[in-house]
């Protein structure tokens, strides 16, 4: 009798950690991965089928740095934020103004700042055509 007394108790605590522990990491995930708060920078067509898009960080002040993200995407009717939130940038930078030009399918950025991330990996489509370009990218930081 006393066995089952202790042994319901130690299930009832084991299940409180346990749904404590998934809680936190949900609510950690929810907290550190979520959509940011962004807005449209500005856009415009790169190639025939490529455009691009840049968003701005729009909570920043005087003691958090400008955050640019860049998209790649065909072209986007109306309004591009809904659909930016569930994509991921190929570039964050720390500024807005990167010279990106492109011929086909090959992508290049040149700039001067900072990066803190930058993938090559860019999948897109457009007019229901599959489209992987090429992104280079030369980038000159600062010090």
């Amino acid at each position: 009798m006393l066995n089952s007394t202790v042994i319901k108790r130690l299930h009832c605590a084991v299940t409180t950690v346990l749904l404590l522990l998934v809680g936190g990491y949900v609510a950690y995930q929810f907290y550190f991965n979520g959509a940011p708060d962004d807005e449209l920078f500005s856009q415009r067509q790169i190639t025939e089928s490529t455009h691009l898009y840049v968003t701005k960080y729009k909570d920043g002040g005087a003691t958090v740095s400008d955050v640019y993200r860049y998209y790649l995407d065909g072209d986007l009717r109306g309004d591009p934020m809904p659909y930016l939130k569930s994509r991921t940038p190929f570039l964050v930078a720390d500024v807005g103004d990167a010279k990106v030009t492109g011929y086909g399918n090959n992508i290049t950025v040149t700039m001067t700042g900072r990066v803190y991330s930058f993938t090559n990996s860019v999948f897109f489509t457009a007019d229901n055509v599959a489209i992987l370009p090429v992104v280079n990218i030369t980038a000159n930081g600062v010090r």
